[in-house]
């Protein structure tokens, strides 16, 4: 399947292989085609072949998406299973590396068709955009500095805390944490929320708990310790976000069960979560 790479694009003009055809756009329905769809794995599979889609991700949510030092490619668990839907329904992808804040801004604008980056299904995005079924389960952890004296979220109070913009974890601390006096600031991405941590210019940082195991991991020798888990009574719920008059939610989902029926998803999963994956820094 071929695949093309535009890094930090940001135009919006759609560019498109011999016979593409715009995901937004279907032929006129007939009084029969109106009838209620019903998609099976027969139907589904090389159903979106001759497409373009236009996939925002961030470079910097390890270990879904993130940017590989040394190829300069994007590169994780997202970008496999993005790949893994390729492959089964037959669409090609122009992947537009952004920070999420952008990301949803062209969503809106209908700049790009879909997302993908560990991006949460929250109610707020599910005003604005459409979710195809979720594909992974995660939480929030809170981290903190070595040096601050915290044992859970109870004890941040006052405290400085970093968040990347315009993510759920960013929605987290306007909603519960600001009414505690605590200063909120705004990163452009995690990599500098950890920064910002490590060298102690924050107290604490709230993340999904797969991004901090797997910054841990890859960092034995930081200065950043885990103080609290699961921090919302519900898991936090990742799904591929689209514009909202996107056609084809029912196609992603059906390849999706197909990829996990098969066993696909799992050997995803095998490889950026139970084997000794190294980030490349």
């Amino acid at each position: 399947m071929k695949k093309i790479i535009a890094l930090l694009l940001t135009f919006s003009f759609v560019f498109c292989l011999g016979g593409c055809t715009n995901p937004f756009q279907k032929d006129t329905e007939t009084e029969e085609s109106q009838q209620p769809k019903v998609i099976t794995s027969i139907k589904t599979e090389g159903s979106m072949k001759g497409m373009t889609l236009k996939v925002g991700v961030s470079p910097d949510m390890a270990p879904f998406t993130f940017k590989n030092k040394q190829s300069g490619e994007i590169e994780g668990f997202d970008i496999d299973l993005l790949e893994a839907l390729s492959e089964y329904l037959g669409f090609d992808y122009v992947l537009v590396v952004e920070q999420i804040k952008d990301i949803e801004e062209d969503l809106e604008e209908k700049k790009i068709d879909c997302a993908i980056s560990g991006i949460s299904i929250t109610d707020s995005r599910q005003e604005k955009f459409k979710f195809t079924d979720s594909y992974f389960e995660n939480s929030m952890t809170l981290i903190t500095n070595k040096n601050v004296v915290a044992e859970s979220k109870k004890d941040i109070v006052h405290m400085k805390l970093g968040t990347e913009k315009g993510t759920s974890e960013h929605e987290y601390l306007l909603k519960y944490m600001k009414k505690y006096n605590n200063k909120i600031i705004t990163y452009k991405n995690m990599t500098q929320v950890y920064r910002a941590l490590e060298k102690g210019k924050i107290d604490a940082a709230i993340y999904d708990s797969t991004g901090v195991e797997y910054y841990l991991k890859n960092h034995p020798n930081s200065n950043i310790v885990v103080v609290e888990k699961n921090l919302y009574e519900e898991q936090s719920d990742y799904g591929i976000m689209c514009v909202k008059d996107f056609h084809y939610m029912d196609e992603l989902n059906v390849a999706m069960k197909q990829i996990d029926l098969s066993g696909q998803y799992q050997e995803i999963y095998n490889k950026w979560f139970r084997e000794e994956t190294k980030q490349k820094e």
